[in-house]
């Protein structure tokens, strides 16, 4: 067979494609990056000079020795190192003050240090490093001449390499570390910088894992459409029993109104889904890069959800007429509604397990609550019962389910209050543990009970401006939840974490700056902490 001549349509560049070339490109170019980052030399240079001042009386170090272990360091200049072990309160600074170490070096210098001090009395002399210590009050401190001075993170790094030693008692290894960690902070190269290398690497990392995602998402859309399709046919199939069931729902039922609504919805949603479907290519019409651009991607999703929605709605307005006329697979449809009330009977006991931490009201009303949680279980068997024999209408025992739940809910808002009456010390704690709910409510709300009176709930509460979801206030004003005991389980644990928060704020951990007003505006760089 001869060669065709002509070019190949495949050929033409795909400008949906270009994510990819650009993705390679950046990878390119981090890898270069990488590739620039080699060692120079360093300079070493020795302290120019070292002194340790030692003034605790109780032999904290021994000067001569760590002078001769710090005049080794090698640093990229020549510095003069100080390090001052000292007493804050020698210098009448108050041990929970959190400039006691800045000032009392400070005062160190004017009173017997001046050669640490620059011309001008406001900083610290040029080419001058001091490391300090109080071992009675706990502090560490570095501080610096203008030139030779560390950002705020440098003096903190050195300040955390200090830290664990001098915790052990071992002064003289802490101050060793602080000069160590200067030296090979002060003056260090952009490539010997540790986040130099954690960018490179990362940007490269990042490049790869982009393009790779860019694939993995595109076979995703793709997924999700080819997943959907065939559920929308199976949807506009049924559309006939799904509208036929919607009409012969018996209007005098409240339950039959939520079903009624999510029919209306549904209608809306159809219509919708085939709309979407529209801007969808076939399988067959799809280039290679379908998926690789953000609006394919979100036309996926917002496929798939729309069709994920019918798939599950139309069948719960199939089940909710069943159950109401007792037809076809009614059994299935009233296990739906019994579910979160069962949840909650079968959680009780670790809902209701606080502890030793647990008030005299509070066990009593666990109690109660344990009580009632057989009643309702032996209620629950009960109504199953009269509804096979045909004793009771379906209409009566969903409210009776309604009227278990308000019952359940109530006594778990009660137990609440006990709880936040107990754990809370003042107005704002228990403000702290009442807020818990809301992130309560949104855990709860992804049980994804699948229940015709949780819609109805849901509509009787968006009527009366209260919450639209499966917990808030019912029509009476009530606290009211499809699974109570599981909704008290989830706010407990997030009480109990909110209210910890709020006692215990975490710190920044961070040094101290500055001076107190007594040093006269010194502008000197350095910092302290704690150990």
């Amino acid at each position: 067979m001869p060669f065709s001549t002509a070019v190949p349509a495949a050929a033409t560049p795909d400008r949906s494609t270009s994510p990819l070339t650009a993705l390679a490109a950046f990878a390119l170019v981090a890898l270069l990056s990488l590739l620039v980052l080699l060692p120079a030399p360093a300079i070493a240079e020795t302290p120019r000079s070292v002194s340790v001042t030692d003034t605790d009386t109780t032999g904290t170090v021994d000067p001569e020795i760590l002078e001769g272990r710090l005049a080794e360091v090698d640093f990229r200049r020549e510095v003069d190192l100080a390090v001052l072990v000292l007493d804050v309160t020698d210098y009448g600074f108050e041990e929970s003050q959190d400039t006691a170490l800045n000032d009392a070096v400070l005062a160190h210098a004017r009173d017997a240090a001046p050669e640490l001090l620059a011309p001008d009395g406001d900083h610290w002399a040029d080419g001058t490093v001091i490391i300090a210590l109080d071992p009675e009050n706990r502090f560490v401190g570095t501080y610096a001449g203008e030139d030779v001075k560390l950002d705020d993170d440098g003096f903190e790094a050195v300040q955390d390499a200090m830290r664990d030693d001098a915790a052990d008692g071992d002064w003289e290894g802490s101050l060793q570390a602080g000069v160590d960690k200067y030296a090979d902070l002060l003056d260090r190269p952009w490539w010997q910088h540790p986040a130099t290398l954690v960018v490179g690497l990362v940007a490269l990392g990042g490049a790869a894992v982009t393009a790779l995602s860019f694939i993995g998402l595109r076979r995703a859309a793709r997924r999700r459409v080819d997943e959907s399709l065939p559920r929308l046919e199976d949807v506009l199939a049924r559309r006939r029993l799904t509208d036929a069931a919607a009409r012969s729902l018996p209007a005098e039922s409240v339950y039959a109104q939520a079903a009624l609504a999510d029919h209306e919805t549904y209608s809306t949603k159809i219509d919708e889904a085939t709309q979407l479907r529209t801007q969808l290519p076939t399988p067959q019409e799809r280039s290679w890069a379908w998926g690789l651009k953000g609006p394919e991607r979100t036309l996926s999703r917002d496929f798939e959800n729309v069709v994920v929605y019918l798939d599950d709605i139309d069948d719960d307005i199939i089940g909710t007429n069943d159950l109401l006329h007792r037809l076809g697979d009614w059994r299935a449809a009233w296990e739906r509604e019994l579910a979160p009330l069962q949840d909650s009977i079968d959680s009780i006991d670790s809902a209701l397990e606080d502890g030793e931490d647990v008030s005299p009201e509070e066990a009593a009303a666990a109690a109660d609550l344990r009580e009632m949680g057989g009643d309702v279980a032996q209620e629950m068997q009960t109504l199953t019962s009269q509804l096979e024999a045909d004793q009771i209408d379906p209409d009566s025992a969903l409210r009776r389910l309604d009227t278990l739940t308000t019952e359940l809910s109530a006594a778990v808002a009660a137990l609440q209050r006990l709880r936040i009456s107990h754990l809370a010390a003042d107005d704002e704690e228990a403000e702290v543990m009442r807020d818990a709910s809301w992130d309560a409510d949104l855990e709860h709300e992804e049980q994804g009970y699948r229940s015709v009176r949780g819609r109805r709930h849901a509509l009787n509460a968006a009527a009366s401006g209260g919450s639209g979801g499966s917990s808030g206030s019912s029509g009476s004003g009530g606290f009211w939840h499809l699974s109570p005991l599981l909704w008290y389980s989830t706010w407990h644990a997030e009480a109990d974490s909110d209210l910890e928060a709020h006692r215990n704020p975490s710190s920044s951990g961070g040094s101290t700056s500055g001076y107190s007003a007594s040093s006269g505006g010194f502008s000197g760089a350095g910092s302290s902490s704690r150990f």
